[in-house]
């Protein structure tokens, strides 16, 4: 399967959930999520959810990352690229022109801070390749990343066999998480 193909197909798959749906999935990924040993970890980025696409709800990940002692950082897009924006509880967001929630007040940090990402997509494959939206702003962002931080993608679909058009620009996952169980790479 191609990214196009698995975008299309997955895009659908997920437009055709229920609310409710989401929201018990979301609860079954955030499950899986507290159980990692994430003791060494100070510094997480994580996407907030584009509610009308039917994305992962991670607020409740959020609220739970704050009691835990940890760092939150929000993607702020920006032109093609997007700023890496530490944040406060109870954070302020607005909806941006892409409909995407973006923090309001927030103390702009660099990715090579960053212990683990939570990166948002449709799928991936059993290699840890991972198909998103297409628009390269997590290659470029994953890039500037240290080598170490641990890349966990969300997701509500077990890893297809293979992304055929994979490419080496492409930032390969260290652990999917979806409903279903936790998937290393």
């Amino acid at each position: 399967m191609t990214k196009a193909e698995a975008r299309k197909y997955y895009r659908s798959l997920r437009k055709s959930f229920s609310k409710e749906e989401v929201n018990k999935l979301s609860e079954q990924i955030f499950e899986y999520i507290k159980t990692f040993d994430f003791s060494g970890s100070k510094s997480f980025h994580l996407f907030l959810p584009i509610e009308k696409n039917n994305e992962i709800n991670t607020y409740p990940i959020i609220d739970w990352l704050f009691q835990q002692d940890k760092d939150v950082i929000l993607p702020l897009v920006v032109g093609d690229d997007m700023l890496n924006c530490k944040v406060e509880k109870d954070v302020e967001t607005k909806l941006n022109s892409l409909q995407i929630p973006e923090p309001v007040q927030y103390t702009e940090v660099d990715a090579f801070t960053i212990d683990v990402v939570f990166i948002p997509m449709f799928v991936a494959d059993k290699n840890g390749n991972r198909v998103g939206y297409g628009g390269g702003y997590y290659d470029k962002f994953l890039a500037r990343c240290r080598p170490d931080s641990k890349k966990i993608g969300l997701t509500y679909f077990r890893p297809i066999e293979i992304i055929e058009d994979a490419y080496s620009g492409d930032f390969p996952l260290d652990f999917c998480i979806t409903p279903e169980g936790i998937e290393s790479f």
